[in-house]
């Protein structure tokens, strides 16, 4: 694959998780502090919003950010696991491991995620569902910018 190609998927991988951390940081926020009443000031701000209107931002940038990631997964074994990180910094490649078993968790999860945001229900499962989503994103997000600093890939 050509390096320009591999360094444009991975700014669009890059690019929607960034979004996905948003939507779904602003979601599990209003879910969790919700404001009462009318109020200002910017801690105010991104929790006055309507968690329900962020359900399909994240399964859509979801569904983008997973597959860009396996699409840039190939080149990163070979180029940069296989001939770097294995070699010199295996603790870097277990939180990659990681990361790809929670990608798989929360891609498991968004059925259900989606289920519970569809029909009126409990504010509980709803919580339940998008707090472990927002867990997964900034978990991935965080081990992906450590990976990638780890040599200035």
């Amino acid at each position: 694959m050509n390096h320009f190609v591999i360094v444009a998927l991975l700014l669009v991988h890059g690019l929607s998780a960034m979004l996905l951390l948003g939507a779904v940081t602003h979601q599990v926020l209003a879910l969790w502090m919700p404001v009462w009443g009318h109020r200002s000031g910017w801690w105010h701000s991104l929790r006055a919003v309507h968690p329900d209107r962020y359900v399909r931002a994240v399964i859509v940038l979801f569904c983008i950010t997973i597959p860009m990631g396996a699409i840039n997964y190939i080149p990163f074994r070979v180029l940069v696991r296989a001939q770097y990180l294995d070699g010199h910094v295996p603790w870097a490649t277990g939180l990659f491991e990681l990361k790809e078993h929670a990608a798989a968790i929360g891609l498991a999860v968004l059925p259900a995620y989606w289920a519970v945001w569809r029909e009126p229900t409990e504010t509980a499962p709803r919580r339940a569902f998008t707090t472990l989503l927002a867990v997964v994103v900034w978990w991935n997000f965080l081990v992906g910018h450590i990976v990638n600093n780890v040599r200035g890939l």
